[in-house]
């Protein structure tokens, strides 16, 4: 008896572990989530002051037209990658995040499928 309490409470403690293992993954991955979001929201800002700098320089509609044309284009075409990058990124994360409690899913199974 005592050594099958002994085993379950080794078995409870790495279900902890887990989740504690699992918690650290995620917050971590938060983390860099923002530091990213913050690092794109920066740069586009940036871009928006440059082209809005661009803007007092021209010289006729056509130019304008252009000008804003361009920046259309590329800020389009960054954001779908962004959203494309941080799909990835998220996708990754689960991965990570749920690695250790699927492990742990695997010991329960060999550990109870072989007691049954």
């Amino acid at each position: 008896m005592s050594n099958t309490t002994e085993n379950l409470l080794a078995f409870q403690r790495g279900n902890l572990e887990a989740f504690m293992k699992s918690g650290q993954i995620w917050t971590a991955g938060v983390q860099e989530f923002t530091k990213q979001f913050a690092a794109t929201a920066k740069a586009s800002f940036e871009e928006s002051v440059a082209t809005l700098k661009a803007f007092s320089t021209v010289k006729s509609i056509r130019e304008a037209i252009d000008l804003q044309t361009g920046f259309s284009r590329t800020a389009f075409e960054k954001a779908m990658a962004e959203a494309k990058q941080m799909t990835d990124a998220s996708i990754r994360l689960s991965e990570q995040t749920l690695a250790p409690l699927t492990a742990r899913v695997t010991v329960a199974v060999d550990t109870f499928g072989k007691a049954a």
